[in-house]
């Protein structure tokens, strides 16, 4: 009789997930579960390649625009890139999410001092998930993976497929105030006609958010980016003003801009709205 009840209790801690301890950690502290969590998702390459991650799970669905400019008067030269972005997040368990998104459609418009051109296509769809594997107090680690798929026809020629590993940290001593960072390896190669040797990068993401009410917050990041294009590829700053209304919709307006490295952008900026379930 005892050794069934041992078995029992075995089977049982066995069977519980960890995310069921990681609802008494940091996760379950934030001050409202619609205002946006984690660095500020904005980037220099497609779609959400090679930005921070959050760490906790959520369930939501997004809409949101975002681009970057860059402009070289110096060399004639100018571009600018937009896109469309759907995205969406399922907590499979308190502890595990899968995330995709998507650029859908991705403009870009190009001007040198003899031509003009604008590009109009499907972007890339990035899919990934995150394991919140470890929740003390107020501690939550959570690394997690990305694909970037070859779905862009922005180049008839070349598909573009990646992959990246890293992990996310957040330290919520409050539920107003975090401190969260993520640390990812990413790379690519394009294939086809027009392929594209392999290209590999870090980056390194700290950032503090404060809930200065229910419905509005404000976060703070610094972005380091290295190897893909130099070995210091960009130092950008980012800033993000976050809003919710309810228990369920959220908005984030944010922008960044490199200030070292050799990134040739001048800037990137991006709204999103969500919806979490």
């Amino acid at each position: 009789m005892n050794m069934s009840r041992l078995l029992a209790a075995l089977a049982a801690l066995l069977l519980v997930p960890a995310a069921a301890r990681a609802d008494e950690g940091g996760c379950s502290r934030w001050l409202s579960p619609a205002l946006a969590e984690g660095p500020v998702a904005l980037g220099f390459l497609s779609a959400d390649v090679s930005t921070g991650r959050r760490a906790c799970p959520r369930t939501e669905l997004g809409l949101g625009v975002q681009g970057n400019a860059l402009i070289e008067t110096q060399n004639l030269y100018g571009a600018v890139t937009a896109a469309g972005v759907v995205s969406g997040s399922l907590a499979v368990r308190p502890d595990l999410e899968v995330f995709a998104t998507l650029e859908a459609p991705r403009v870009q418009y190009v001007q040198n001092a003899s031509l003009t051109g604008m590009d109009v296509a499907l972007g890339q769809l990035t899919v990934g998930a995150t394991w919140a594997v470890l929740s003390h107090g107020a501690f939550v680690l959570a690394p997690g993976a990305r694909l970037q798929l070859p779905t862009s026809f922005a180049s008839p020629r070349t598909r573009t497929v990646g992959a990246e590993v890293g992990a996310a940290l957040l330290y919520r001593p409050t539920e107003r105030f975090d401190v969260h960072g993520y640390a990812g390896v990413d790379g690519d190669l394009g294939l086809g006609a027009a392929a594209s040797l392999p290209r590999a990068g870090v980056l390194v993401n700290v950032g503090v958010e404060y809930a200065f009410f229910r419905h509005f917050a404000a976060v703070l990041d610094a972005n380091a980016r290295f190897g893909r294009r130099a070995v210091l590829d960009s130092v950008a700053p980012s800033l993000g003003v976050r809003f919710s209304a309810g228990e369920h919709f959220g908005a984030e307006l944010g922008a960044s801009l490199p200030v070292l490295g050799a990134e040739r952008a001048l800037a990137a900026g991006g709204l999103k709205v969500t919806w979490r379930l």
